[in-house]
């Protein structure tokens, strides 16, 4: 057909074109959604080496694994973008060590994702400092690319990082006639078990209160088999909930030598903690 006769019926169809009635009212165009709250920016709040655990079976592509570096952020991240080769982690010896692997575990449930494990081939080295080289988001989709922190040797006893008061969503058992559970969660620099050391939560009158339980630990072999099943992890991760009544107006998180222990039995020293937020969940 003609261009010319082309455009003509193009033109006759456009005029016969009637928009139904019954359509609904459209919005203006260009009207954009309102925009989503964003938290606060976030932070590297701490990276510490660790050994890997001692028979430790994974492998990595053949490679063998020098050291761990746990890299606590302050708000939850997007595992979308949770690449190897968006790290770099700097050696004393001036070395830059890319990791071959990244992950979210052992903090990986829904409420965790703030702890990656990353880890860094052999040989060890004593490391420095480790560096978001690339895109990697958090949860409110912020490119958090050029964030570092200086790495904490693996002789260093693990140590805390934040704690907050969870209202609701924790695994702490619910309290005789009340309607959930609460949690002082806090988060330590590596992966840690509860060790013996006193800990205790303090309210804003100045009274302490023990913890009514702990939760967010790691199961014995015997527990994981149990009917029904435990509410704990498979292995030590860098978070342990104490649990507290519901609306317990809790100030402070007082942790005495030893409360904690990481994988190679260091105890942690003590200290005081303020609550640095309080929210249903992170």
């Amino acid at each position: 057909m003609p261009a010319l006769f082309r455009v003509a019926a193009v033109l006759a169809f456009a005029a016969c074109a009637v928009v139904p009635p019954d359509l609904p009212p459209q919005p203006p165009a260009g009207a954009a959604a309102p925009a989503r709250p964003l938290g606060p920016p976030t932070k590297i709040l701490s990276a510490h080496a660790q050994p890997p655990p001692t028979g430790d079976e994974r492998e990595y592509f053949g490679v063998s694994v020098g050291t761990l570096v746990y890299v606590d952020f302050s708000r939850p991240l997007d595992p979308a973008g949770l690449i190897p080769t968006r790290f770099v982690v700097l050696a004393r010896d001036g070395t830059r060590r890319v990791p071959i692997a990244a992950s979210l575990a052992p903090s990986s449930e829904r409420d965790e994702l703030r702890a990656l494990e990353l880890v860094i081939p052999a040989p060890q080295r004593e490391l420095v400092s480790v560096t978001v080289a690339g895109q990697l988001f958090d949860a409110d989709g912020r490119d958090l690319d050029g964030l570092s922190a200086d790495v904490t040797p693996a002789e260093a006893a693990p140590f805390p990082v934040s704690a907050e008061l969870l209202s609701q969503g924790t695994d702490c058992p619910a309290m005789p006639g009340a309607a959930g559970s609460a949690a002082v969660r806090v988060w330590w620099s590596a992966p840690v078990a509860a060790g013996a050391g006193g800990v205790r939560l303090l309210l804003a009158d100045g009274r302490a209160l023990p913890p009514l339980a702990l939760a967010d630990v790691a199961c014995a072999p015997e527990q994981r088999l149990a009917e029904p099943a435990p509410a704990c992890d498979p292995e030590d991760d860098s978070v342990i909930d104490y649990c507290t009544a519901v609306g317990t107006a809790i100030d402070r998180v007082e942790l005495d030598a030893g409360a904690v222990k990481s994988r190679t039995g260091l105890a942690s020293a003590p200290t005081s903690l303020q609550l640095s937020h309080m929210s249903a969940s992170p």
